[in-house]
This record gives C-alpha cells, structure tokens and sequence, in this order.
C-alpha cells in the first residue's frame, strides 16, 4: 500500500471492557469511511476491538491498528464501590491506595501505548488525529511533540470530568481540553459547559458535532409488534435505571393482567442492584439480556422505549435505533434532549417513577399514538440524523476545510 502525506486517524481507546454509544458512533463511521476507500486508519485497543467485532458494530479492515493491551485492564474497577459507614476510615485508606495502585498500573500501560502511538505515527505519517475518549486524553503530549493536529472529541455527559488530581490524569480531560487544536463537543449545551468550568484555559477551536447517526441496515420495524417496553444502555446512576424499575412495579403492581414484557438490555455498575431490586419486589415480568450482540432484534418488534438519562438524551445511539425501529419513546426532558425528541415524536417526563410508568400503560393501551409517535420518530432520525451527513462533515474538519468561522 503506498503511503500518504496526509494520512489522518480515529484514535479510539477505551480499557473498561465495556463500550458504549461513543465507540459504537465512531466504529460505524469508520466501516463507512473504508467503503468509501477514504485515507484514514483506526488506532483500537485489542480488547475494545474484539467487544466491537463480536457485536458486529466494528468491520475488520487491514487499515486497523491494533494496540495489544491484555484483557484483564479495567480502569472501572478501581474506587467503583461504595464506602460502608462503618469502619469509614480503613475504607478511605483502601479507596487512597487503590487509586494509586491504579495510577502505577495505567502508567505502566501507558508507557507500553506511548511507544506503540509515536512508531504508528512516524511509521503511517499521520499529521491529523480524531480523538475520542482515551484517545485523546493519552495521546495529546504526543500530538504536540509529533505536530500532529489534534481534534478531540468530547463526548462526556452527567459530569465535566475535569480532575487535576494525579491519580486521575488517565483519565480527565482537563490537559486535554487545554491542548488540543480543535475540540469537536457532542451537543450545543455540552459546549457550554464545559467553556464556563474551562474559560480561557482552552486554547483551540471548539465546534458542535452537526448530527448523530446510526448505520440503519438492521434497524427498522417488524409488524405485528409486541408489548415489549426496553431499555437499553449502559446501567450507569446516569441512566436513572432504578427510576425505570420503579416504575415497572408500580406497572406490575396496579396493571398485573396487563400482558407486558421489560427488557433491561446493558451492563453496568447498577445491574446488580437492579436484578436485586426485580427478586425483592417479585418482578416476573422483567428480562435482563445483559450486553445483547444484535439489540435491534428486539428493537424492532418492541412497542415502548425508555431512556432517562439525568442530565442528556441527545444524542444517545440507543433512543436513535429505537425511533427507527418506530418505538414510541419515553424521555427525561432534559439537556439538548428536545434537539431528538418533541411532543411529536414521543413523550417527555421528569425523572418520576409514577409519570413514567403512567405514560408506559397509556401508549401500550393506546395503539395508534403509538403508531402516530413511532412514525413520526423514525421519519425524523431518518432525515437529519445521518451517517452520510457526517461523513462530508467530519472529512472537512479532518482535512482542514472547515470553516471555524
């Protein structure tokens, strides 16, 4: 293969062994960005790709580059549990030395990954770099060094995750922030939040990503349609899964004829405690399909879709597959969240058990609302929120052409 001046990369890590709608957006634009046979290559850690691949959201191509780096690394592990009141100091103690425990093992993971990132920079020429998560938070130092423009991609929402302390510098996105050419935020409020806590420290551009985007080819309806009520995603404090399950028995509890099924599709530091919330409180009705490797199977024929998230729905990947799916949807009215979602494409709450689980029984008894709400979502994901869309965008912004002004 010859090489190119100009090449440009996707750098996506993420050492959790879990991903969620960020890798899922940035895989699905690089299988497009290989059909369409454009100069860039994916820098991917080994367990992250394999997770995609085996989920069939990453398509494997010769221009990904794999960084090999040993399944057992879980950077969530570290501090996940909750401190006991009891023996309060010994717990803090143990959480102090897990952090630095983790900070030594990162750092070493790191330096193996440092060496790694310079010889496929200087080895494919690479002068422009898209980083998301991780991979921008490890590779900015080098960015600088190397002269490669950095645009990093920030993604985060529910916190601005701005840490100084050391032991999270793997982690936080404050330097980051603070180093990149260009910052490329998920939705309008995100931006602003983030230059409020930041303010003059960030010294490059900043742009609003144009759209989200799903590859549609397995996401459409399939008639008749079940009483199947989902939610999916990561089972993060976030998400507000315990609302959902609130709300499931109150459904339980006051519409027990009412032939209904809830599937709780993810994985996270909340199923635990969701699949002990479902046992106490006798919940017969609720199916835990952990991290599912094709979710429009049951996308599609599924009637109701759920995400509550606490502070921003837009523009969650899950809400999208199940508007084109035609699901009528239920959302917290929060955040850039109207930006997807209306009156005219769905149902907007608070984050109440009670208001939720009232809008579930009406759009289940209500078929054509249903109907009415779950067409008009899919019609509008289908105009404005696609792949092709970005594409011409993103190309742009990694090529220089954008326009900041």
């Amino acid at each position: 293969m010859v090489r190119k001046k100009n090449n440009k990369a996707l750098c996506l890590l993420n050492f959790s062994g879990r991903f969620g709608g960020a890798e899922k957006r940035y895989a699905t634009l690089f299988n497009r960005l290989m059909e369409q046979q454009r100069d860039y290559y994916l820098i991917i850690n080994s367990c992250l790709y394999t997770i995609l691949t085996d989920s069939s959201v990453l398509k494997p191509n010769e221009r990904i580059i794999l960084f090999r780096d040993g399944k057992d690394f879980n950077s969530s592990a570290v501090g996940s549990k909750p401190l006991r009141k009891t023996n309060q100091k010994k717990s803090k103690l143990r959480l102090f030395l897990g952090r630095w425990k983790y900070f030594l093992k990162t750092t070493l993971l790191w330096v193996r990954f440092s060496r790694f990132f310079v010889g496929v920079i200087k080895n494919n020429r690479i002068n422009t770099l898209y980083g998301v998560w991780q991979g921008g938070i490890w590779t900015w130092m080098w960015c600088r060094l190397l002269g490669v423009r950095l645009i990093f991609s920030v993604n985060g929402s529910g916190f601005l995750n701005t840490e100084t302390n050391i032991t999270r510098f793997f982690d936080s996105q404050y330097h980051v922030l603070k180093h990149a050419n260009v910052l490329d935020f998920l939705s309008p409020s995100l931006k602003v939040d983030y230059i409020r806590r930041m303010g003059k420290k960030i010294n490059g551009s900043c742009v609003v990503t144009p759209n989200s985007f799903i590859d549609y080819t397995h996401y459409y309806p399939v008639f008749p349609k079940k009483p199947w009520v989902v939610f999916l995603g990561r089972l993060e404090p976030i998400k507000n899964p315990m609302v959902f399950m609130e709300a499931v028995k109150e459904i339980e509890l006051t519409q027990s004829e009412m032939e209904v099924s809830f599937y709780v599709m993810g994985t996270g530091s909340m199923l635990g405690a969701m699949q002990q919330f479902a046992s106490q409180n006798n919940l017969k009705k609720v199916i835990f399909t952990g991290l599912h490797p094709h979710p429009w199977e049951i996308l599609r024929v599924s009637s109701v879709f759920v995400s509550l998230q606490r502070d921003e729905n837009y523009p969650s990947q899950s809400l999208i597959e199940a508007m084109a799916c035609e699901n009528a949807v239920i959302v917290t009215d929060v955040g850039d969240t109207r930006q997807l979602v209306t009156e005219k494409e769905g149902v907007l709450v608070q984050d109440d058990p009670a208001q939720v689980a009232h809008n579930i029984v009406k759009l289940l008894m209500d078929e054509d609302l249903r109907k009415q709400k779950g067409q008009c979502a899919r019609q509008k994901v289908l105009d404005n929120h696609t792949l092709d869309r970005f594409v011409l965008w993103y190309d742009n912004l990694m090529s220089g052409a954008f326009n900041f002004s």
